[in-house]
């Protein structure tokens, strides 16, 4: 059945269910008109209007006192009192709860350590188009580097109402969460106040350094025109200009310990001798260090749309829209400070080292802490990446509760979000480089041909001091001479483009029945219900070509044999046919239009390429070459079959489910089972044995003849849940709670084939292998038994103490690992998600929180207010290492803090609050576990840690009148950076600083 004809039933069923209802209904009052007005208004929903956070804290404590279910909420407030600027922003605030953050932003979120969580809207689908997504300088590998998961930077806070985290579930409640649910609430225009209600907000933002202001505004309308029917809508712009100041270690694979020592260079026309250091001393030497400044330009669009009818007085029917698009364009410039940049092996005495004359010190890990290195080779590279993401989410709700024993309720949803994601980048070699031909490209550049170990022939050397800059987290480089910043050493060398097509839909229908059982002796529900959904992805990445045919006839990446094509994933002139024919060329002198001088944050002043003629991917190999003078028209896409793939989820789930005890009760029992049965398709490809190429090899093309792979699987998947309140007093709650708790799949993990990179090894064409990227069709859910247990005391109006404990025994997770595979006799990592096998997480949260009315404690407290929660967290997992055959879960933190206190008085507020997390086993793209050759040649594997990170936001405002107020925000006010390391605290390897970023601007409502 197509998504098309699904969704056609789902709408005819939809509208009979409304129809049948409303027959049903009819004819219920007709039997029993006594009863139709017998509602009172004690039984219905009301809304409690938040106008300031103290009272938008009060109503979440509220919601959390009368659930059943654990749940941790955040009110609607008034738009513009909030500093979070995203969902992931506002949820940090919660007990359990952690981010990830990519330039600033909140990304994804953690609860209790895990990120395998279920994000919904209004309790079903819900997609924003960063469910998946590539950047950084490494992503040109494949589809599947620089990938982050499930984000939620794309969704502004604005649009939402309110967000309900639920860390255990119920037998209705959609499967999927395995640390919780998040579920983001839209406005119900029933719920609001007779008449247009108007509110929104004007702002302006900036970053640290960022010199100019971007403005942020949102504005939300609301019309109740009767109390049958009304209509909601909002919009929001949120546009950021931000400046990342990145540190990469983890880009190349080709990391060795080595005992390699070069001295100094004796002179003009000489160059200095590979020898060892004294003792024959080893130590860790990476392949590449990139200091990256990464400029950020994003445009957040949203919308939302809400219509709201009530047909009978049984029957009410919403219909919503949830719209986000985000336009993202980054440019990054890096220095590549440059170690092992030719990938030799370990074990290897002839490469450039470190200056044993000079001063250096070396760990007992072998870990440099500073030192003299000496170089051959030198290189800066410019990346440019758009990104445009685009979702839509429609949802139709239709309830049925008449005066009777029978409640019913019926959704059909659908959800679609599309990515466009384009990229180029454009490597400058700054030593001597010669062409295929033997031509020197700058003859007066220092080292030889792309950094070769030995320069005979060549020039001598240059050098660069290295500090590793303790446990900071963040090296500094020095260079002793203008190796980056001389237009006469400048050839820009390598240029290619590629492209990622995303296209993501999900479909639902469900519904639910719920039977009031009055013959039982406390007040009793039972229910029942039905969903059946469809999740696809259909991702195509592929790269753009150039055909390598002169005029003539010769091709540049000649002779064409078995197998091969004429066309070029990148243009460098030290590669050709081996007749001397050259890839088109530019160097700083014959293109200086090309030349383009930033200052680095780690190096300096460094000559890096223009983007001007990089901003069409598409296009910008043809500009290349015509800049090069050798007009050449031919670039196409080609799809890369190993990186694209269709996956097709069908699950089918039913449950059963009972509710005992009331209001009137002293205790409330939640208990069911909810059974689900999955379908997977995955058509994804592999590598053929004798693959051939639409270039002249992989590294230089597309695979020709990928082999397309099917994968069938299925499952069943049982998950019974128990939540227990037991009111020990008026004020104190007991809870506990258990289930049987599942997540699937991420169906990118599931999808991508093997995507492999290559390098240039030695002074010739010869090229490597040197890591990539790939999925896993054989990945299982995320599967999982929890116990949690609290104590609540709610001991004054906006007061509460809460202790909860949790444990979860995980029967599989999925975890990304660098994992060494060779490739035609060269070893290299392979990032790969894979089934990380069982492992348990237990812990303790504590919550806290009191607003002083002046009643208790001082009276000069009144208006201040203060919430704070604290997890500790102990997990286990069976990840294998060198150094270990345990270890933590992957993203998971040993203690974790949230402190948050405020003001509000007399129309003045302000707000500060501080968030922090301990050091933890690294979960994100970068990987948990990071291998390469000791000096023996033997595979040896390092464990990723994120190391603890804390950061102070802050808020001030003041309301002239109820109608009209101004509001400033500061986040990051301490200008922390996150930061990664490879075993050791002094072993760095990610580190970004996005600084600090301020809102300034008002609030208003009428």
């Amino acid at each position: 059945m197509s998504t098309l004809d699904a969704c056609s039933r789902a709408m005819v069923m939809g509208g009979a269910s409304i129809i049948a209802l409303s027959v049903f209904s009819a004819a219920q009052a007709q039997q029993a008109p006594a009863q139709a007005g017998t509602k009172t208004a004690s039984t219905e929903v009301t809304e409690v209007v938040v106008t300031g956070y103290r009272a938008s804290l009060q109503t979440a404590l509220d919601t959390k006192r009368k659930s059943i279910l654990p749940i941790e909420s955040i009110a609607p407030e008034d738009i513009g009192k909030m500093p979070d600027q995203n969902v992931a922003e506002a949820l940090q605030r919660l007990p359990g709860i952690q981010i990830d953050r990519t330039q600033g932003q909140g990304t994804t979120v953690l609860i209790d350590g895990l990120r395998q969580n279920l994000t919904t809207l209004n309790g079903d689908l819900f997609l924003t188009g960063k469910e998946f997504s590539v950047s950084g300088e490494n992503s040109n590998a494949g589809s599947g580097a620089g990938n982050q998961y499930g984000s939620l930077e794309g969704i502004p806070s604005e649009e939402i109402s309110g967000i309900d985290v639920y860390k255990n579930p119920q037998a209705s409640m959609n499967e999927g969460g395995l640390g919780g649910t998040i579920d983001l609430k839209l406005r119900d225009p029933l719920s609001g106040p007779d008449g247009l209600q108007i509110g929104g907000n004007l702002r302006a933002t900036t970053a640290q350094g960022e010199s100019s202001w971007t403005p942020v505004g949102a504005i939300v309308i609301t019309d109740k025109l009767s109390d049958r029917f009304a209509i909601t809508g909002s919009f929001s712009y949120d546009a950021e200009d931000t400046h990342t100041k990145e540190f990469q270690d983890e880009n190349r694979s080709s990391w060795v310990i080595t005992n390699s020592s070069t001295g100094p260079n004796p002179g003009t026309g000489a160059n200095a001798t590979p020898t060892v250091m004294p003792n024959g001393q080893y130590y860790i030497d990476p392949q590449l260090a990139y200091f990256t400044d990464q400029y950020d330009k994003r445009k957040t669009l949203g919308a939302s749309l809400g219509l709201a009818w009530k047909v009978t007085d049984s029957i009410t029917t919403r219909l919503n829209w949830f719209y986000s698009r985000e336009d993202d364009t980054e440019i990054s410039y890096s220095d590549k400070v440059w170690f092992n940049g030719q990938g030799d092996a370990s074990g290897s005495t002839t490469m450039p080292g470190i200056d044993a004359s000079q001063p250096y010190s070396i760990s007992s890990n072998g870990v440099v802490q500073n030192a003299t290195f000496s170089a051959n080779g030198a290189e800066t590279a410019t990346n440019y990446f758009h990104n445009i993401t685009e979702a839509n989410n429609f949802q139709w709700i239709t309830k049925y509760d008449p005066d009777g024993p029978l409640k019913a309720d019926f959704g059909v949803f659908y959800s679609r979000a599309d990515s466009n994601f384009q990229a180029d980048q454009a490597d400058i070699e700054h030593g001597l480089y010669n062409t295929a031909g033997g031509v020197a490209t700058s003859p007066s550049a220092p080292g030889c041909n792309n950094g070769a170990d030995s320069c005979n022939g060549g020039n001598p050397g240059y050098q660069f001091k290295w500090n590793s800059g303790g446990t900071s987290g963040l090296p500094s480089v020095s260079y002793l001479s203008n190796i980056l910043n001389n237009p006469a050493y400048v050839t820009f060398k390598s240029n290619w483009a590629w492209a990622n097509f995303t296209a993501q839909k999900q479909w639902a229908v469900k519904g639910d029945l719920h039977y009031k059982a009055d013959f039982m002796p406390a007040e009793s529900v039972f229910s029942a219900g039905f969903r059946i959904a469809e999740r696809d992805v259909d991702q195509t990445f592929g790269r753009y070509l150039i055909n390598g045919t002169l005029a003539n006839g010769d091709v540049t990446a000649g002779p064409i044999g078995v197998g091969e094509g004429p066309w070029l994933y990148y243009q460098d002139p030290g590669y050709s046919n081996g007749n001397g024919i050259n890839v088109p060329y530019s160097t700083a002198a014959s293109n200086p239009g090309l030349v383009k001088v930033v200052n680095n944050f780690g190096a300096g002043q460094i000559i890096v390429k223009s983007t001007s003629s990089m901003t069409d991917p598409s296009t910008y190999l043809n500009k290349i070459w015509a800049a090069a003078g050798v007009p050449n028209q031919t670039e196409k896409f080609f799809v890369d079959g190993l990186s694209s793939f269709q996956v097709k989820e069908t699950t089918y789930a039913g449950y059963l489910m009972g509710d005992v005890g009331g209001p009137a009760d002293r205790f409330h029992l939640n208990f069911g089972v909810r059974v689900v049965d999955t379908h997977l398709d995955i058509d994804n490809g592999q590598a053929a044995q004798s693959p051939t190429y639409y270039g002249t090899a992989s590294w230089n093309g597309v695979d020709s003849n990928v082999v397309a792979v099917q994968t069938r699987r299925d499952y069943i998947d049982v998950l019974p849940s128990l939540n227990f309140v037991y009111n020990l007093t008026e004020t104190q709650k007991l809870r506990l709670d258990a289930a049987r708790v599942m997540s699937p799949q991420d169906l990118f993990s599931l999808g991508l084939g093997n995507s492999y990179g290559f390098t240039r090894q030695g002074s010739g064409s010869t090229y490597v292998f040197d890591g990539g990227s790939s999925g896993n069709a054989k990945l299982d859910p995320y599967r999982a038994t929890q116990v949690d247990a609290s104590w609540e005391d709610y001991f004054a109006r906006g007061g509460l103490i809460s202790v909860a404990g949790f444990y979860k025994s995980i029967d599989s997770f999925v975890e990304t690992e660098n994992v060494p595979t060779t490739v035609d006799g060269t070893t290299a990592n392979v990032s790969q998600p894979v089934n990380g096998g069982s492992g348990y997480i237990y812990g303790v949260e504590v919550g806290v929180q009191y607003a002083f009315d002046g009643s208790r404690f001082w009276s000069g407290l009144k208006g201040f207010g203060v919430a704070a929660n604290y997890t500790r967290s102990e997990s286990s997992s069976q990840q294998l290492t060198a150094f270990s055959t345990t270890g933590p879960i992957p993203g998971v933190s040993k203690d974790s803090l949230t402190v948050t206190g405020y003001y509000e008085r007399g129309g003045f507020s302000a707000r500060a609050s501080y968030s922090w997390r301990d050091k933890s086993i690294n979960d994100s793209s970068v990987g948990s576990t990071f291998a390469f050759n000791d000096q023996n040649g033997h595979s040896k594997v390092y464990q990723v840690y994120a190391a603890p990170y804390g950061q102070l936001d802050a808020q001030i405002g003041y309301d002239f009148t109820k109608r009209i107020g101004v509001v400033f925000s500061v986040q990051n006010i301490t200008d922390a950076a996150q930061h990664t390391y490879l075993q050791w605290p002094d072993l760095p390897f990610t580190y970004d600083d996005w600084g600090r970023r301020y809102f300034l601007g008002v609030k208003f409502k009428f």
